[in-house]
């Protein structure tokens, strides 16, 4: 059921729809969609049946929660869940035994009553955008099952754009939250760096990793943001709308480049800015993301070389190769370009670019680097800067979804909140995908 987590608490209370029955909608279709996908590695089903059902109960009984009592959400497979392995979508030599405790976010979720359905689909240890996973097989786009949904939060975006879920949980070290979104045509929002608590999630790279919601609307992004985290949406102005002069529109499909002028345009006057040497802020990312990541895989890497996939093999060493002082000149640049971002944006604009290049590729097609380099050079960027970035759908490029990002400086969620109310008006459900 592609209903809204706003909508579908409203029946709740109204008693026009249950917990239950929305639950068990959810996973008849997960039942006979997921095999196709694989956007879930593991489902609770005995679990969402029977908080769905004490859910359903304390509703009857007049005790409502809050908007996520009852409502339906999908955990990337990251997350540690009291009672179930968190496989970071790793080798099986490599996965640890069953949490012993809920994540934080997971723990917040519970308390608000939350009806947990599984675990997502992952990239390998969340390095990569396909979700092309060869320890679980490929995750498939659900417009086009040729094709990749992004990654590494590519569960979790099939899962919402497929009707497998009404809520998800991803994460976002490079673009891992927003590339997905954009390629599977939903909402993806990587908060703040620190906003969301990471205890209890398995890291890729801890400088650079954020946690957030995705949902098929902004509105549910945000209850869900507000749901993980202590955040609350305030008033704010109507927002500036910067567009970056270099980088962000070069090399970039004109389909898509038009989609978004166009809509920038319909956001108001649009002002074009300067960001300065792109090529400095994009290598520092690299060089932390990569020695982050080393630092956590050093003894894997040392034990168990030939555990890992391809799409990892040759990259993860990179990270043992740089010099303290390559680590230390790279953090000068994410405090230049932190500076700079915050500097242009305020406390009154957003910045708005593409958050892809292109559409989604085809399964196996420039998998590793090549892959990576394509999908993530416009939105890893704002991870170096930790600046909180909105993508929503934008449009369609051959017949496939394309996402547009809405980037405020690092606090301002409300600004990405009172431009996103713009697009509630806007149909941003897929049309199309698996049935």
């Amino acid at each position: 059921m592609k209903i809204s987590a706003v909508d579908a608490a409203l029946r709740f209370r109204q008693g026009s729809l249950t917990p239950s029955a929305l639950t068990e909608e959810i996973l008849g279709r997960i039942a006979a969609v997921n095999p196709r996908l694989n956007a879930y590695y593991e489902v609770f089903a005995a679990g969402a049946r029977e908080s769905a059902a004490a859910a359903t109960r304390e509703f009857r009984e007049g005790r409502g929660r809050g908007p996520l009592h009852g409502i339906p959400v999908a955990i990337k497979d990251i997350f540690d869940m009291e009672g179930s392995v968190t496989t970071a979508g790793a080798h099986p030599g490599f996965r640890p035994p069953p949490a012993r405790a809920d994540s934080e976010v997971v723990a917040r979720l519970r308390e608000a009553g939350a009806v947990l359905l599984g675990k997502t689909a992952v990239h390998e240890w969340a390095l990569g955008v396909s979700t092309n996973n060869e320890h679980f097989g490929p995750t498939r786009n659900p417009f086009d099952t040729d094709r990749i949904p992004g990654g590494s939060s590519g569960g979790s975006a099939v899962a919402l754009a497929a009707g497998l879920t009404i809520l998800a949980l991803g994460t976002d070290t490079g673009g891992s939250i927003r590339i997905p979104a954009a390629l599977c045509g939903v909402v993806g929002l990587k908060p703040t760096y620190g906003r969301v608590s990471l205890a209890g999630v398995t890291p890729l790279a801890r400088s650079l990793d954020h946690a957030g919601p995705m949902a098929r609307s902004v509105e549910d992004a945000f209850v869900l943001l507000e749901a993980m985290c202590g955040f609350r949406r305030e008033a704010a102005r109507r927002p500036r709308v910067l567009t970056p002069k270099q980088y962000f529109f070069d090399d970039v499909d004109p389909a898509l480049v038009e989609l978004v002028r166009a809509a920038a345009a319909r956001l108001g006057k649009v002002e074009p800015v300067d960001l300065g040497d792109m090529k400095a802020v994009w290598d520092a990312n690299t060089t932390i993301l990569y020695s982050d990541a080393a630092a956590f895989h050093e003894e894997r890497l040392r034990e168990h070389p030939d555990w890992f996939g391809m799409s990892l093999r040759d990259r993860l060493p990179v990270g043992l190769k740089y010099r303290g002082i390559d680590y230390a000149r790279a953090r000068d640049v994410q405090r230049e370009w932190t500076a700079r971002l915050t500097r242009l944006l305020g406390d009154d604009a957003v910045l708005v670019a593409p958050t892809t290049p292109v559409h989604a590729t085809l399964i196996g097609e420039g998998e590793g680097s090549t892959l990576g380099r394509l999908m993530s050079r416009l939105t890893a960027p704002f991870n170096l800067a930790g600046a909180p970035v909105l993508s929503v759908p934008v449009g369609e490029v051959g017949g496939l979804p394309v996402g547009m990002q809405l980037v405020a400086a690092p606090g301002r969620e409300s600004v990405l909140w009172e431009v996103g109310k713009d697009f509630q008006s806007l149909k941003l459900e897929p049309q199309g995908g698996a049935s």
